[in-house]
């Protein structure tokens, strides 16, 4: 048997402001030929299905087609778990329908835990057992306490999910095939990128690996963003596409196991195509325009870059040069837009307000707050951040429930 671990898809992303569709709809066309090409028999998405927890009518879309594309494949069982962008009702609405195709969703943790356990078949043989553990959030591990310190907030969490995961573990004991445990949260060690979204405080402090119970042959992912080993059974299969210009160099993957007689023979990655590639001009206004001037686009898809001028003295002919070579380069056909532009002036402790104002839109709520704290000099700001993390659960899970 052969199964596929993805996960942070992250359909309906937009990339500072720009629409994705067309790469997603690349991507889940190479994922069918691949899942066909090897004969894959399961696949596991571990969260982050949508990057926002009400889609657009066309990320829904999206994700429903690919699904339906599967029938009749080689691919007889989808999983797929919530991630903390996942809204748990948006993922579950359907759930009744899509269990009727052999796919099934948990989009958040079950009161009845084994509810999380899915066995998986290939021709009527039990091949192997998920648990399939979608984001855990505070008021699914622990009993939040007044006036508790940082410390024993971080302890609390890390305790209760090593008591969710423990008591998957009892329960898979009675089975004599290989568990795979799925998993949406930051381990100790990952590496991360400027994607990740961090709304809720248990993925702050992160997770200690070694915690995993023994009773896991494989631990499949999801949460951040760039693919790597935590151990030879601990894998983040990151994000299929790039979701900022900080991952424009990572080598996207899926990753494919082969159980063979009771056992994982293997454990391989492979590597997604670049749909449309990311780059990035640094330096001063002539260095930028040089590279601009020899730069020629290969990828399927327009390429998209990262501008970043750099000057010492504020000049208000460069700010019309700057914004003359945004335009020249964007109306010329040469496979590549500028979607991200910043004009900075080194001896001004202030940024420019064509910055400001450029990136204003592209930030996250978190990333005001942060803002917002370093602009008052806050000391020691952690306790205030994770107030604040806290606060921004509570918002998000009460629009769900309205």
């Amino acid at each position: 048997m052969k199964i596929l671990h993805t996960s942070d898809w992250h359909i309906g992303q937009k990339l500072h402001g720009h629409e994705r569709e067309e790469e997603f709809q690349l991507f889940f066309k190479w994922l069918h030929q691949l899942i066909q090409e090897e004969n894959i028999d399961a696949l596991l998405i571990a969260g982050d299905v949508f990057d926002v927890g009400f889609p657009s009518n066309n990320a829904l879309k999206l994700y429903y087609q690919f699904l339906t594309s599967l029938i009749g494949s080689s691919c007889k069982q989808v999983i797929i778990t919530g991630g903390n962008h996942d809204y748990i009702s948006t993922l579950e609405a359907p759930a009744d329908v899509l269990a009727a195709l052999n796919i099934r969703v948990v989009g958040g943790a079950k009161n009845n835990i084994t509810d999380e356990l899915i066995e998986v078949y290939k021709a009527d043989k039990l091949e192997c057992v998920v648990a399939a553990v979608p984001f855990l959030r505070d008021k699914d591990i622990r009993q939040v306490n007044a006036g508790e310190s940082y410390e024993e907030t971080q302890d609390a969490i890390n305790n209760g999910i090593v008591g969710h995961y423990q008591e998957l573990a009892d329960e898979v004991k009675i089975y004599d095939c290989p568990v795979i445990a799925m998993g949406h949260l930051f381990v100790h060690g990952a590496s991360q990128s400027e994607s990740e979204r961090d709304i809720h405080i248990g993925n702050l402090g992160g997770f200690n690996a070694g915690l995993f119970p023994e009773e896991f042959d494989y631990i499949a992912l999801g949460h951040i963003h760039r693919p790597q080993k935590i151990s030879e059974k601990i894998r983040y299969s990151g994000s299929p596409l790039p979701l900022s210009f900080s991952e424009r160099k990572d080598n996207k993957q899926v990753i494919v196991l082969t159980i063979d007689r009771d056992a994982i023979k293997s454990i391989e990655s492979v590597e997604v195509p670049s749909f449309r590639k990311l780059t990035a001009f640094k330096g001063s206004l002539d260095e930028v325009a040089q590279q601009l001037n020899t730069y020629a686009g290969t990828s399927e898809l327009e390429d998209w870059a990262e501008m970043a001028i750099e000057e010492d003295e504020m000049d208000t002919s460069l700010r019309a040069k700057f914004e003359a070579l945004l335009d020249e380069v964007n109306r010329q056909d040469n496979q590549l837009l500028i979607v991200k532009p910043s004009l900075r002036f080194t001896s001004d402790k202030q940024l420019s307000e064509y910055e400001q104002v450029s990136s204003l839109a592209d930030l996250s709520v978190t990333d005001v707050f942060d803002n917002l704290l370093n602009s008052k000099q806050v000391v020691s700001p952690e306790g205030v951040t994770n107030t604040f993390s806290e606060l921004m659960d509570d918002f998000f899970h009460q629009s769900e429930n309205e």
